[in-house]
């Protein structure tokens, strides 16, 4: 005997759902995102940071930077993939404004260890 089981779907939804956001838990009405307004947040906003702070990695590797290491000799040195020194270079040129190296070196030296330890959370 072949049984033939039929699932039937729930009714058309309401244009505005109540829901919890992802971000927060709070409930509210939305059309489509899972996310409240409170939550959602531009790329701007996101980035902008109004006193970036660097990690104790970040600022090893400032300082490693500032004595002219490649990214291999800071790896080894910090005991380290090459790849995970490039990550946190990114990340470092993100927060403090630099495009690249030479920037990053110049910024450091200018303010020299106390002007960074600053920036060292």
């Amino acid at each position: 005997m072949n049984t033939l089981f039929v699932k039937q779907s729930p009714g058309p939804l309401s244009s505005k759902a109540t829901r919890n956001c992802f971000g927060c838990g709070k409930t509210f009405q939305s059309v489509g995102s899972g996310i409240c307004s409170d939550c959602r947040v531009t790329k701007a906003r996101k980035t902008a940071s109004t006193h970036p702070l660097l990690s104790l990695r970040e600022g090893q590797i400032v300082g490693l930077v500032c004595k002219a290491m490649l990214n291999k000799e800071i790896a080894f040195e910090l005991h380290l993939t090459e790849g995970t020194i490039k990550e946190y270079l990114h990340r470092i040129f993100k927060k403090l404004g630099v495009s690249n190296r030479t920037e990053l070196a110049v910024w450091a030296l200018t303010r020299g260890n106390q002007g960074v330890a600053e920036y060292v959370a």
